[in-house]
């Protein structure tokens, strides 16, 4: 078992220049995410710790991968499905408007007309 004694992290802040500036050393052409994903195996092979949330990485590889090869359809499709709002948020907006609803208190006509006869 290799000993690690050091490790490189990459952070929220400074993943936009640890893997740019990777890519570039290593003369890495990136055309795909899969591209993207070996890298980022590559990298934590050489002790990168990529400290930040699993949905967070994809999502930044996403990004990098179509700013490598904007060209390509399927990086370009990637995007767009990740950032067109999905069903589930749509159902949950409608869910908090009919939740609305139940916290107007709901007057009865005819109370209100026998108040006013009385």
């Amino acid at each position: 078992m290799p000993k690690i004694t050091e490790v490189k992290p990459v952070t929220i802040d400074n993943i936009h220049e640890i893997i740019p500036a990777y890519i570039n050393e290593k003369q890495i052409i990136i055309t795909s995410y899969e591209d993207m994903m070996e890298i980022v195996l590559q990298m934590i092979k050489e002790h990168h710790v990529f400290n930040m949330d699993r949905e967070l990485l994809r999502s930044i590889m996403e990004d990098l991968t179509y700013m490598y090869c904007p060209g390509d359809d399927i990086n370009k499709e990637r995007l767009i499905l990740q950032l067109a709002p999905s069903d589930d948020e749509d159902d949950e907006d409608d869910d908090e408007d009919e939740d609305d609803d139940d916290d107007i208190p709901q007057i009865k006509v005819d109370t209100l007309v026998s108040d006013i006869e009385d």
